[in-house]
């Protein structure tokens, strides 16, 4: 499973780097664009897998492949972010803002990104990984 994740991670941080530098500061989108990468590289990693066992991942491998992905791409993610605003200009404004939404707020949001990592990645190893498998068979 660790070739796998090691992949999902290579081709999540080129696709971070690369939307980072080219769609959020030369066109001024904001971090939502990240959502679409995420997706991309959940699928490709999903197509990476099937692709080369042949198989759709069983049970036990899906639960390590959508909660190992979810834990990398959350990890990269919070890093990401934690870069972006530490570089931005206003930087201590954003940090005060940060405060005022206190440890509930925090955690109620850190919560729904965790949902959404799982969410995305199970529909791309049950779903996903089902039509790769179609496709190359």
């Amino acid at each position: 499973m660790s070739h796998y994740l090691k992949y999902f991670a290579i081709v999540y941080s080129i696709a971070l780097i690369l939307l980072v530098s080219i769609l959020i500061y030369a066109l001024k989108l904001g971090a939502i664009t990240l959502l679409p990468a995420l997706i991309a590289c959940a699928f490709l990693s999903a197509r990476h897998f099937v692709k080369k066992e042949q198989r759709l991942p069983n049970n036990n491998e899906k639960n390590k492949l959508v909660w190992g992905s979810t834990v990398i791409a959350m990890s990269m993610g919070f890093i990401l972010i934690f870069l972006l605003i530490f570089l931005h200009p206003r930087a201590e404004e954003i940090l005060i803002t940060i405060g005022y939404a206190g440890r509930a707020g925090n955690s109620f949001l850190v919560a729904i990104a965790i949902a959404l990592h799982g969410l995305i990645f199970h529909i791309a190893y049950h779903g996903y990984a089902r039509y790769s498998l179609n496709k190359f068979c």
